[in-house]
Parts: structure tokens; sequence; C-alpha cells
């Protein structure tokens, strides 16, 4: 079943916020509100104004349109991506830490 074009832009502001590693509370103060209004977003409960979108656009660095264009094209294969996206952002962040440093030694993952 397809699904509204409010959902998908709720799905895509989610998978932008992971991609680019905020968490809700970090989106949150970069978009100026806060942490409740944006999980609110996240699970649909709230529409996404224009404002709110401009918004995103800002705190991104990315247009208004390549969000709107975006979810479009998550359409029918979110929970796949944003799983992927999840994973993804772990092992890279596992891989900055074990990167070799000026010393020539890898280092010690935290925890």
């Amino acid at each position: 079943m397809s699904k509204s074009n409010r959902e998908l832009i709720n799905e895509a502001l989610t998978l932008a916020r992971l991609y680019w590693g905020y968490s809700q509370v970090e989106m949150a103060e970069a978009l100026g509100m806060s942490q409740a209004m944006v999980s609110e977003i996240e699970r649909g409960s709230k529409s996404v104004t224009l404002e709110t979108l401009e918004r995103y656009s800002e705190a991104l660095g990315v247009k208004k349109s390549q969000l709107m264009f975006f979810a479009e094209e998550i359409e029918d294969d979110v929970p796949v991506r944003r799983g992927r996206l999840i994973i993804a952002r772990k092992a890279l962040d596992l891989l900055e830490k074990l990167k070799p440093s000026e010393h020539g030694c890898a280092q010690t993952p935290g925890p």
C-alpha cells in the first residue's frame, strides 16, 4: 500500500537525521524546537509545515526540494534503509575509532 506524502516526508526527515548522525535532542537544538516535537514529527503525529521543512533544510545544509525528492524516493523501502543507516553509522564510528593515530597505532575504542 502506498504511503501518504505526509508519512513519507516524516520518514524522510527521520532518515536524514539518522544519516547525518544527529540524535533527536541534537536535531531539536539545531531546529530550535523541543525533542518532543521532533519525536512527534518522526512518528507522524505532527504534520511537517513549510517552516519546519525550512528549518530541517537549513540545519542539514540541503535544499527543501532535495528533502521532498528524498521523501518520494524512499516510498515502500523505509524500514530496510533505516536499519542499514543505523548499522552503517555505527560501523563508520567504529572505523573512525580504530583508524591509526598520527603515531601509527590504532586508537582503543571506548564504551
